[in-house]
């Protein structure tokens, strides 16, 4: 370009037909094209501007056959002008690329936020539900008049904290999690008696582990929903987390008794509908939800690889 411009005034001919100027001519038509030329709504508006780019372009062909060959070869020149159709939809294809490589990356931007409502959102969805059950309870012990109630009533407060504080995150520590579960199953315990059938097993470290926040509770609140509606020496509840260094196994049992009028209701289904949309959401491909109906006997299985 710098060698074009220097030898402007005796070499004319050669700074128009230069490479640096005839990109230049390529990159500006592909602008102009694809940011305004072709956004105009009118049909002859467009075709008007495109051919006044074909007529530069064949311009330029003409002039560069002319350099060459101090005289205008018609078949020579056809050469220059499909080079140059050619390097200019090349430069058009370019832009178009790089601008649909930055939408690209909005949109999976935009869905990663849109994802992270939607979980948030999701989790919300437990807390009417946990604090009705958490409160019934609650009442349940008051017309007993337990003397256990205000411990319940201060696990109870440590619970809502974690709702309401590390429930927030994306990731909160498996052991905080596994602490809410034993907590809330606390809860059961003193509000079905000590003599209720409920087991809660963990075998593994869960130090170091961060899993989605309030998915494991939801399989805990089901079999508890199924499995202790009525006060039933044959009803039970129990739980299994295996942990290892990739995975969480999460195994929960309970017994389905038969339903009494006041315990049907027409929710039933959406915790597990709500467990399985964060599932797809927070580990895609990474997760195995096996839910199993047999003899009398519930049992729910959600393995999570955590890496």
């Amino acid at each position: 370009m710098k060698k074009a411009i220097i030898t402007l005034p005796d070499k004319w001919l050669f700074f128009l037909t230069s490479d640096a100027m005839e990109y230049s001519v390529f990159t500006i038509i592909a602008y102009l094209l694809y940011y305004y030329i072709l956004k105009f709504k009118g049909f002859w508006y467009k075709t008007s501007f495109i051919m006044l780019f074909i007529v530069v372009i064949a311009l330029l062909a003409l002039l560069k056959s002319y350099r060459i060959h101090n005289v205008i070869i018609l078949d020579r020149s056809f050469d220059f002008f499909t080079e140059f159709i050619g390097k200019t939809f090349l430069f058009y294809f370019l832009i178009n690329f790089v601008n649909r490589l930055d939408f690209f990356n909005r949109y999976k931007n935009l869905e990663h936020q849109l994802n992270l409502a939607k979980g948030q959102l999701l989790r919300n969805q437990l807390h009417p539900h946990f604090l009705f059950n958490a409160f019934n309870s609650l009442y349940s012990m008051s017309l007993k008049n337990s003397v256990e109630t205000p411990d319940t009533i201060l696990k109870l407060s440590g619970m809502m904290r974690y709702l309401t504080d590390d429930s927030a995150n994306k990731k909160v520590k498996l052991i905080h999690e596994l602490k809410f579960i034993e907590e809330y199953i606390a809860i059961e315990k003193i509000r079905f008696g000590t003599q209720a059938n409920i087991k809660f097993l963990i075998q593994g470290n869960s130090e170091g582990k961060n899993i989605e926040p309030l998915l494991l509770i939801i399989l805990v609140e089901n079999a508890f929903k199924h499995g202790f509606y009525i006060n039933d020496k044959n009803a039970f509840v129990t739980i299994n987390v295996s942990i290892t260094d990739q995975r969480i196994l999460f195994l929960v049992e309970n017994s389905i008794l038969d339903k009494q009028y006041f315990n049907t209701t027409n929710r039933e289904g959406k915790g597990l509908d709500n467990l399985k949309k964060r599932l797809q959401l927070s580990y895609p491909k990474k997760h195995k939800l096996v839910l199993q109906h047999r003899n009398d006997i519930y049992r729910a299985q959600l393995e999570i690889n955590l890496v």
